[in-house]
């Protein structure tokens, strides 16, 4: 699990902090840079998966704009060109500098993973494979292990050194393998900003470039079909219909048999009509269902990011069933390994929060006198004599405008 995350010099994002548990909440103004630190994360895990090209960034979740927006540009503070994210996550830590690569405007490169690969060539051409002990040995006594601990290596090496097979094995394997391991966390690299929207998720033929699940919904009743055909996927659709039943109308919903390969559809039951109708399909259902139906596939799907994002999850809820959502989608997460960061507007999230349990977090994102984006965790308290959700209508935890 991703302990701690700090951020500089992303947009609005100048030098920020965030301790996480497993389900977090992200509350504030319209504006105030909550989803620039969901972008902050999403870039930071593309660097992870070496994956920094514009056709990735998109799919991740990141507004894709022109290179001298993503960088912060107040007047308190001297321009910076690189984008800090350091990441600890149980006892790793990993640390990425994010910059415009000089020969391609539409790339980015991690300066990081440069430096090491700078270092650790010097390591293997003054260390590894010098042949005269001295030098050896000035040279290692000479060098910075704080970037990466080559003891272990050097101890092989010691023994294999003049080995020409072992050098080539070295240099073409062995090498791209360390300098991979010094930068990448997996349960990071897939991380993803969901937004999901109605139009996408009505569209059965769409197809997502990031499998299963892509950013607006793509792909999810391609998912479901292919549930439907694997007997142990069978187990997760039954998790998902169980979980539906939060929505009174709801009685089933089943994949037609005999579906063409291409073909993709959704049946659907509603207890109160007429049996003899039966089912409708997606086309007729309300947008809260669709919403409900991608976030328990999301959650409990083992074929989706183990650490992803949600923005605006309140989307097309009524309040009630807001709260009890967000109560069953913390308790998900945690059973299922996943860890979440979610943006809302809408009080009846922070009621389905149990401060109590210290993997739910709040987190009241605001902006300082200089326009920083900065955050600051709600805790529980014992003396609290009203819910959260009303002492943020009331402004008393703040992340509510204030000039007006």
């Amino acid at each position: 699990m991703i302990n701690s995350i700090k951020i500089e010099n992303f947009k609005s994002v100048v030098d920020l902090s965030l301790e996480l548990g497993s389900f977090n909440v992200l509350i504030g103004e319209n504006g105030c840079g909550k989803s620039n630190i969901l972008e902050a994360i999403a870039f930071g895990a593309a660097a992870s998966a070496d994956k920094l090209d514009y056709e990735f960034l998109g799919s991740r979740g990141i507004r894709v704009t022109n290179p001298d927006f993503m960088f912060s540009a107040f007047a308190d503070i001297e321009q910076q060109k690189f984008i800090q994210i350091n990441l600890s996550a149980e006892e790793e830590s990993f640390a990425y500098a994010l910059t415009n690569d000089p020969n391609n405007p539409k790339k980015w490169i991690d300066k990081v993973k440069e430096i090491f690969k700078q270092e650790i060539d010097f390591f293997i051409n003054t260390v590894l494979f010098e042949k005269d002990k001295e030098k050896r040995e000035l040279a290692l006594n000479n060098f910075n292990f704080k970037t990466f601990n080559f003891s272990t290596i050097s101890e092989i090496v010691e023994q294999l050194n003049g080995d020409s097979e072992f050098e080539s094995f070295f240099s073409s394997l062995l090498l791209p393998a360390l300098v991979e391991k010094s930068s990448t966390y997996p349960d990071y690299s897939n991380f993803i900003v969901y937004s999901p929207e109605q139009s996408s998720l009505r569209k059965f033929e769409e197809t997502t470039q990031i499998y299963p699940l892509g950013i607006k919904g793509e792909g999810l009743f391609q998912y479901l079909k292919e549930m439907s055909f694997d007997d142990e996927k069978k187990k997760l659709l039954k998790q998902i219909k169980g979980n539906l039943s939060l929505l009174d109308w709801y009685e089933d919903l089943a994949l037609p048999k005999n579906l063409m390969q291409k073909e993709f559809a959704l049946n659907i039951k509603d207890r109160y009509l007429d049996p003899k109708l039966k089912y409708f399909d997606q086309r007729s259902t309300n947008e809260g269902f669709l919403y409900m139906l991608f976030y328990f596939t999301l959650f409990l799907s083992k074929d989706s990011p183990s650490f992803f994002a949600i923005d605006n999850i309140e989307s097309s809820f009524n309040p009630k069933l807001c709260t009890k959502l967000i109560e069953i989608l913390a308790i998900l997460a945690k059973k299922n390994n996943k860890q979440v960061i979610v943006t809302t507007h809408n009080p009846a999230v922070l009621d389905g929060l149990d401060l109590k349990d210290p993997a739910q977090r709040l987190f009241v994102v605001s902006r300082n006198m200089e326009g920083h984006t900065r955050a600051r965790r709600i805790e529980h308290k014992a003396d609290r004599t009203i819910s959260v959700s009303e002492a943020w209508r009331k402004g008393l935890i703040g992340g509510l405008p204030d000039n007006f």
